[in-house]
């Protein structure tokens, strides 16, 4: 048996033949941190599971591109028995690599798809004067080719810096069996204790995660209430709070109505005429015709008149006479007169031709009670005609308000365009006395939200310190209209009430009773905190007694 260098190619042969059975198995992929050592590469190599591994070099990390790191990855790669390779993109990092035994490639894909070698840590040796030389291998005689000889290569020297410390390999010190014992009892001791330690840290573990609390507060609750003089002014755009003044608006609609009444007053009026009949004597020799409509009256005293009802003709002889009917041209009493009272003609020519009497009184002239319309009647019918139109125009404008809308009674006005009386002269006898009448109804409408925002401001100012309103309790009531301006704004008075709930901070409730038994938390809170009834505690499991130490474990039900 002879040595003969690696380099020659019986001995190539079979490492050829190794290398290629082991390109067949795929290499690990190991990608380094920027931070990464040598020290780290080691115990990545150490647990790498396949015999070639791929060290991926990020860009980022400046520890292992010095010469000496990677003569370390060099050696601990062929220490641990693998084949490891540098994927670099760095040219300066490749040659270091190179020159400290490593196979670098550009990328990991190229690493896979070419053949390389172990690292030439393995087939370098140090010598004793810090020189790296080849190593030989044993091969034995049927190895040789008959006939054929290589003359003997001389070793290659590298020369390494004096400043690469040397690693020797340390060899263990072989331990006595007491000493093994004892090892053991230690091992034992400390597994005991340890596990010791691991219980006693469970069991706090569960003493402060599994007990729950729970405690229930119901806060004091204290009524506030305030009262405000608001003026709603259709002219302003803006709620202010300094002058209290809100915004509305104004409605009107157009109405037309009929009121009649009967006058107050009364007096004897005529009614029936009074009726008679005349006879008219001829006093020419010739036929005389008396028209219908033939005026006659009484020539004594009051002159009471009467008028024919038809056409008659007197016949043409002396003294020929011819009865004709009359009736009085005035209603009443007046026309009832005494037989012979009408003596006289009106018309001339006739008076001149005819003679007329009356041989029988007149009679039915008559009177009966009726209403004379007066000043008084009038303006009474104009205030109840308004007022019928006041409600009638108050109604259709409410049906016509928003949601939060109202309107004051007290603003609404009618304001009459057009009013006509019949009969229209005082004095006039008339049974009924009408009046048509044109107008507009108008009032101002006020937004409910407007008024309450101010109320509910006032109630915050109020407010004492530590509460906050309970929005479920407010109310807010109109009060009185105390008076309408000609510009028709509304001065009126608002009442705003609601409670106010005592603040309760969890974090303080947590903080005054974890740790604490039942009985006793329950005290603390009822003296420290504004409540309104005691507390409710509770603990589960509640053989504990008291509360957890943890203060997400005590769940807080503030109740409202």
């Amino acid at each position: 048996m002879v040595k003969r260098k690696l380099h020659s190619r019986e001995a190539t042969r079979p490492m050829a033949k190794a290398q290629e059975a082991a390109q067949e198995k795929s290499a690990q992929v190991i990608y380094l941190e920027p931070d990464d050592d040598a020290a780290v590469v080691r115990d990545r190599l150490e647990w790498a599971e396949s015999e070639r591994v791929l060290l991926v070099l990020p860009s980022r990390n400046r520890v292992l591109r010095s010469l000496v790191s990677l003569k370390l990855i060099s050696r601990y790669a062929s220490s641990t028995g693998h084949v490891a390779a540098l994927v670099t993109p760095d040219p300066r990092v490749s040659e270091l690599a190179i020159e400290a035994g490593l196979t670098t490639f550009g990328s990991v894909e190229h690493a896979r798809r070419s053949q390389w070698l172990k690292s030439a840590d393995e087939t370098l040796e140090w010598s004793q004067s810090g020189e790296m030389v080849t190593a030989y291998e044993e091969v034995t005689e049927p190895d040789r080719v008959p006939g054929v000889s290589l003359p003997e290569r001389p070793p290659r020297k590298i020369v390494r810096p004096k400043w690469l410390p040397v690693f020797r390999i340390k060899t263990r010190r072989r331990l006595s069996p007491s000493q093994v014992l004892a090892r053991r009892a230690l091992s034992a001791l400390g597994f005991l204790v340890l596990l010791a330690i691991l219980s006693a840290m469970i069991g706090v573990v569960v003493l402060l995660l599994y007990p729950e609390g729970s405690i229930h507060l119901r806060p004091k609750r204290t009524p506030v209430q305030t009262e405000l003089v608001l003026r709603a002014d259709p002219q302003a755009e803006r709620v202010n709070y300094q002058t209290l003044d809100i915004p509305a608006r104004l409605a009107q609609v157009e109405l037309r109505d009929v009121g009649v009444i009967a006058p107050s007053s009364a007096s004897a009026l005529p009614t029936e005429r009074a009726s008679g009949a005349v006879r008219f004597i001829n006093r020419t020799l010739q036929e005389v015709t008396v028209p219908i409509s033939t005026t006659v009256s009484t020539s004594r005293g009051l002159n009471v008149r009467f008028m024919t009802n038809i056409t008659a003709t007197v016949p043409a002889a002396l003294n020929a006479t011819t009865v004709v009917t009359i009736t009085a041209t005035d209603p009443g009493p007046i026309g009832n007169v005494a037989a012979g009272q009408i003596n006289r003609i009106e018309n001339p020519i006739l008076a001149r031709q005819l003679a007329v009497i009356n041989e029988m009184p007149t009679g039915g002239g008559a009177v009966k009670q009726a209403g004379v319309v007066t000043r008084e009647d009038k303006d009474r019918l104009w205030s109840i005609v308004l007022q019928k139109m006041y409600q009638e125009g108050y109604e259709r404008l409410k049906g016509e308000l928003a949601e939060q809308e109202f309107l004051p009674p007290e603003s609404v006005i009618v304001l009459p365009l057009e009013g006509i009386f019949t009969p229209s002269l005082d004095g006039e006898q008339a049974d009924q006395l009408s009046l048509d009448m044109h107008a507009v109804v108008r009032g101002t409408v006020i937004a409910t939200q407007y008024a309450n925002q101010l109320g509910l401001a006032a109630l915050q100012a109020e407010m004492p310190e530590g509460h906050k309103l309970d929005p479920r309790s407010l109310q807010f009531e109109i009060g009185q209209v105390l008076s309408v301006a000609d510009d028709r704004s509304v001065t009126f008075t608002i009442r705003a009430s609601a409670e106010a709930v005592a603040q309760i901070d969890v974090n303080q409730v947590t903080s005054i009773v974890r740790g604490l038994p039942v009985d006793q938390a329950q005290q603390l809170l009822a003296q420290q905190l504004p409540l309104a009834e005691t507390p409710l505690v509770s603990v589960e499991p509640d053989w504990l007694g008291r509360l957890p130490w943890l203060p997400f474990r005590i769940r807080i039900n503030v109740v409202e």
